[in-house]
Protein backbone atom coordinates (compact mmCIF):
# COMPACT_ATOMS: atom_id res chain seq x y z
CA UNK A 1 0.00 0.00 0.00
CA UNK A 2 1.46 3.60 -1.20
CA UNK A 3 1.79 6.33 1.56
CA UNK A 4 -0.23 9.21 0.28
CA UNK A 5 -0.45 12.65 1.91
CA UNK A 6 -3.27 14.72 0.12
CA UNK A 7 -2.15 18.60 0.64
CA UNK A 8 -5.31 21.14 0.92
CA UNK A 9 -8.33 22.01 2.90
CA UNK A 10 -11.66 20.18 1.85
CA UNK A 11 -13.45 23.10 2.00
CA UNK A 12 -11.60 23.34 -1.81
CA UNK A 13 -14.19 21.60 -4.49
CA UNK A 14 -10.85 20.22 -5.96
CA UNK A 15 -9.22 19.02 -2.73
CA UNK A 16 -12.99 17.15 -1.67
CA UNK A 17 -12.97 15.39 -5.72
CA UNK A 18 -9.59 13.87 -4.61
CA UNK A 19 -10.27 12.70 -1.09
CA UNK A 20 -13.73 10.79 -2.67
CA UNK A 21 -11.76 9.79 -5.37
CA UNK A 22 -9.40 7.70 -2.71
CA UNK A 23 -12.02 7.05 -0.75
CA UNK A 24 -13.84 5.17 -3.76
CA UNK A 25 -10.15 3.37 -4.80
CA UNK A 26 -10.14 2.59 -0.71
CA UNK A 27 -6.69 3.61 -0.42
CA UNK A 28 -5.86 5.01 3.07
CA UNK A 29 -4.44 8.82 2.82
CA UNK A 30 -3.62 11.64 5.37
CA UNK A 31 -4.36 14.55 4.53
CA UNK A 32 -2.34 18.26 5.31
CA UNK A 33 -4.38 21.35 6.03
CA UNK A 34 -3.08 24.57 4.86
CA UNK A 35 -1.73 26.62 7.51
CA UNK A 36 -1.17 30.01 5.63
CA UNK A 37 -0.84 31.06 2.48
CA UNK A 38 2.68 29.94 1.71
CA UNK A 39 2.00 26.58 2.28
CA UNK A 40 0.75 26.32 -1.08
CA UNK A 41 4.05 28.01 -2.87
CA UNK A 42 6.00 24.79 -0.63
CA UNK A 43 3.46 22.23 -1.68
CA UNK A 44 3.13 23.17 -5.22
CA UNK A 45 5.89 25.44 -6.87
CA UNK A 46 4.51 24.61 -10.27
CA UNK A 47 1.23 26.38 -9.79
CA UNK A 48 1.00 26.84 -6.14
CA UNK A 49 -2.82 25.74 -5.92
CA UNK A 50 -4.78 23.07 -3.94
CA UNK A 51 -4.60 19.89 -4.17
CA UNK A 52 -1.07 18.23 -4.05
CA UNK A 53 -0.65 14.25 -3.77
CA UNK A 54 2.21 12.80 -2.18
CA UNK A 55 2.62 8.74 -3.28
CA UNK A 56 5.77 7.47 -1.92
CA UNK A 57 7.43 10.54 -2.07
CA UNK A 58 6.05 11.32 -5.40
CA UNK A 59 4.23 14.59 -5.75
CA UNK A 60 1.15 15.11 -8.16
CA UNK A 61 -0.48 18.84 -8.96
CA UNK A 62 -4.01 19.20 -10.43
CA UNK A 63 -7.36 17.51 -9.51
CA UNK A 64 -7.48 16.08 -12.91
CA UNK A 65 -3.89 14.94 -13.45
CA UNK A 66 -3.82 13.44 -9.84
CA UNK A 67 -7.47 11.53 -10.62
CA UNK A 68 -5.58 10.15 -13.84
CA UNK A 69 -2.99 8.91 -11.73
CA UNK A 70 -4.18 7.26 -8.88
CA UNK A 71 -6.45 5.40 -11.90
CA UNK A 72 -2.81 4.02 -12.63
CA UNK A 73 -1.88 3.05 -8.70
CA UNK A 74 -5.53 1.70 -8.63
CA UNK A 75 -7.52 0.67 -11.08
CA UNK A 76 -9.90 -0.85 -9.74
CA UNK A 77 -12.73 0.90 -9.67
CA UNK A 78 -11.88 2.92 -12.88
CA UNK A 79 -12.73 6.41 -12.60
CA UNK A 80 -13.99 6.72 -16.42
CA UNK A 81 -16.26 4.58 -17.90
CA UNK A 82 -15.05 1.56 -19.94
CA UNK A 83 -17.05 2.95 -23.18
CA UNK A 84 -15.26 5.19 -25.09
CA UNK A 85 -18.36 7.90 -25.87
CA UNK A 86 -19.36 7.89 -22.07
CA UNK A 87 -15.84 8.57 -20.91
CA UNK A 88 -15.38 11.52 -23.64
CA UNK A 89 -18.89 12.90 -22.17
CA UNK A 90 -17.35 12.28 -18.74
CA UNK A 91 -14.07 13.91 -19.26
CA UNK A 92 -15.62 17.16 -20.68
CA UNK A 93 -18.42 17.30 -17.77
CA UNK A 94 -15.64 17.11 -15.23
CA UNK A 95 -13.62 19.74 -17.13
CA UNK A 96 -16.81 21.68 -17.62
CA UNK A 97 -17.02 21.62 -13.90
CA UNK A 98 -13.69 22.61 -12.69
CA UNK A 99 -13.67 25.73 -14.84
CA UNK A 100 -17.05 26.57 -15.35
CA UNK A 101 -19.39 25.51 -12.36
CA UNK A 102 -16.39 26.23 -9.77
CA UNK A 103 -16.65 30.25 -10.88
CA UNK A 104 -20.44 30.27 -10.40
CA UNK A 105 -19.62 28.88 -6.86
CA UNK A 106 -17.17 31.00 -6.38
CA UNK A 107 -18.83 34.29 -7.35
CA UNK A 108 -21.71 33.93 -4.85
CA UNK A 109 -18.77 32.81 -2.53
CA UNK A 110 -17.02 36.04 -2.57
CA UNK A 111 -20.11 38.09 -2.78
CA UNK A 112 -20.58 41.24 -0.38
CA UNK A 113 -22.75 39.87 1.22
CA UNK A 114 -21.37 36.24 1.71
CA UNK A 115 -17.50 37.51 1.54
CA UNK A 116 -16.95 37.40 5.73
CA UNK A 117 -18.96 34.50 6.19
CA UNK A 118 -16.47 32.75 3.37
CA UNK A 119 -13.34 34.39 5.28
CA UNK A 120 -14.77 32.97 8.68
CA UNK A 121 -14.98 29.52 7.06
CA UNK A 122 -11.46 29.62 5.67
CA UNK A 123 -9.52 30.71 8.95
CA UNK A 124 -10.11 28.04 11.84
CA UNK A 125 -6.88 26.35 10.29
CA UNK A 126 -4.73 29.08 10.80
CA UNK A 127 -3.07 29.72 13.63
CA UNK A 128 -4.76 32.33 15.75
CA UNK A 129 -2.13 35.43 15.85
CA UNK A 130 -1.96 34.91 11.74
CA UNK A 131 -6.17 35.05 11.24
CA UNK A 132 -6.19 39.02 10.31
CA UNK A 133 -3.09 39.15 7.95
CA UNK A 134 -4.31 35.08 6.50
CA UNK A 135 -7.73 36.80 6.13
CA UNK A 136 -6.93 39.95 4.17
CA UNK A 137 -4.36 38.03 2.14
CA UNK A 138 -7.13 35.53 0.60
CA UNK A 139 -9.57 38.38 0.45
CA UNK A 140 -7.07 40.19 -2.13
CA UNK A 141 -5.81 37.42 -3.67
CA UNK A 142 -8.70 35.35 -3.66
CA UNK A 143 -11.92 37.17 -3.26
CA UNK A 144 -10.93 39.17 -6.32
CA UNK A 145 -10.79 36.52 -8.65
CA UNK A 146 -14.34 35.98 -9.73
CA UNK A 147 -14.64 39.95 -10.34
CA UNK A 148 -11.55 39.60 -12.72
CA UNK A 149 -13.16 35.88 -14.26
CA UNK A 150 -16.35 38.35 -15.22
CA UNK A 151 -18.85 36.52 -13.13
CA UNK A 152 -18.50 38.48 -10.09
CA UNK A 153 -19.53 41.55 -11.53
CA UNK A 154 -23.10 40.14 -12.26
CA UNK A 155 -25.95 41.61 -10.39
CA UNK A 156 -26.58 38.75 -7.66
CA UNK A 157 -30.04 38.43 -8.83
CA UNK A 158 -28.38 37.74 -12.32
CA UNK A 159 -25.67 35.70 -11.00
CA UNK A 160 -28.11 33.13 -8.55
CA UNK A 161 -30.30 32.90 -11.78
CA UNK A 162 -27.50 31.93 -13.97
CA UNK A 163 -26.29 29.22 -11.58
CA UNK A 164 -30.03 27.72 -11.07
CA UNK A 165 -29.74 27.55 -15.10
CA UNK A 166 -26.16 25.63 -15.20
CA UNK A 167 -27.96 23.20 -12.01
CA UNK A 168 -30.79 22.86 -14.54
CA UNK A 169 -28.43 21.58 -17.06
CA UNK A 170 -26.71 19.27 -14.68
CA UNK A 171 -30.31 17.49 -14.56
CA UNK A 172 -30.51 17.13 -17.51
CA UNK A 173 -26.94 15.69 -18.46
CA UNK A 174 -27.98 12.51 -15.23
CA UNK A 175 -31.25 12.03 -16.88
CA UNK A 176 -32.27 8.82 -15.66
CA UNK A 177 -28.84 7.32 -14.09
CA UNK A 178 -27.41 7.05 -10.86
CA UNK A 179 -24.60 8.24 -12.53
CA UNK A 180 -23.21 10.84 -14.92
CA UNK A 181 -23.72 8.82 -18.57
CA UNK A 182 -23.19 5.73 -16.19
CA UNK A 183 -24.19 3.44 -13.51
CA UNK A 184 -21.07 3.90 -11.50
CA UNK A 185 -19.41 6.95 -9.76
CA UNK A 186 -16.88 8.56 -12.42
CA UNK A 187 -14.32 11.05 -11.84
CA UNK A 188 -17.14 13.44 -13.54
CA UNK A 189 -19.39 12.54 -10.46
CA UNK A 190 -16.76 13.39 -8.18
CA UNK A 191 -16.04 16.56 -9.75
CA UNK A 192 -19.83 17.72 -9.66
CA UNK A 193 -19.90 16.63 -5.79
CA UNK A 194 -16.77 18.87 -4.84
CA UNK A 195 -18.67 21.55 -6.34
CA UNK A 196 -21.97 21.26 -4.63
CA UNK A 197 -20.18 20.47 -1.87
CA UNK A 198 -18.44 23.56 -1.46
CA UNK A 199 -21.59 25.07 -2.76
CA UNK A 200 -23.95 23.82 0.47
CA UNK A 201 -21.06 23.97 2.74
CA UNK A 202 -22.13 27.16 4.53
CA UNK A 203 -21.54 30.75 3.66
CA UNK A 204 -23.49 30.57 0.08
CA UNK A 205 -27.53 30.25 1.24
CA UNK A 206 -28.36 31.27 -2.39
CA UNK A 207 -27.28 27.77 -3.24
CA UNK A 208 -28.95 25.76 -0.19
CA UNK A 209 -31.99 27.26 -2.07
CA UNK A 210 -31.14 26.25 -5.48
CA UNK A 211 -30.42 22.69 -4.38
CA UNK A 212 -32.99 22.44 -2.17
CA UNK A 213 -35.54 23.17 -5.12
CA UNK A 214 -34.04 20.72 -7.13
CA UNK A 215 -34.02 17.18 -5.38
CA UNK A 216 -32.50 15.16 -8.21
CA UNK A 217 -29.22 16.74 -6.96
CA UNK A 218 -28.94 16.50 -3.72
CA UNK A 219 -30.26 12.68 -4.66
CA UNK A 220 -26.98 12.14 -6.40
CA UNK A 221 -24.77 13.95 -3.88
CA UNK A 222 -26.29 11.10 -1.78
CA UNK A 223 -25.57 8.29 -4.18
CA UNK A 224 -21.98 9.51 -4.60
CA UNK A 225 -21.33 9.66 -0.37
CA UNK A 226 -22.69 6.41 -0.40
CA UNK A 227 -20.22 4.95 -2.59
CA UNK A 228 -17.36 7.29 -1.19
CA UNK A 229 -17.69 6.37 2.57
Amino acid sequence: MPKINLYGSRISPFVEKVARALALKKLEFRQVDLKSPGDLKRWNRVTGKMPVLEVDGEKVYDSTFILRRLDEIQPDPPLFSDDPSAAAAQRMLEDWSDESLYWYVMALRWSPKNEAATIRQILPTVPALLRPLVGLIVSRQIGSMPRVQGLGRLPEDVLVREAGLRLDDLIGQLGQRPFFFADRVSAADLAVYGELRTALSGPTPEFDALISERPVLADHMKRVEDCTG
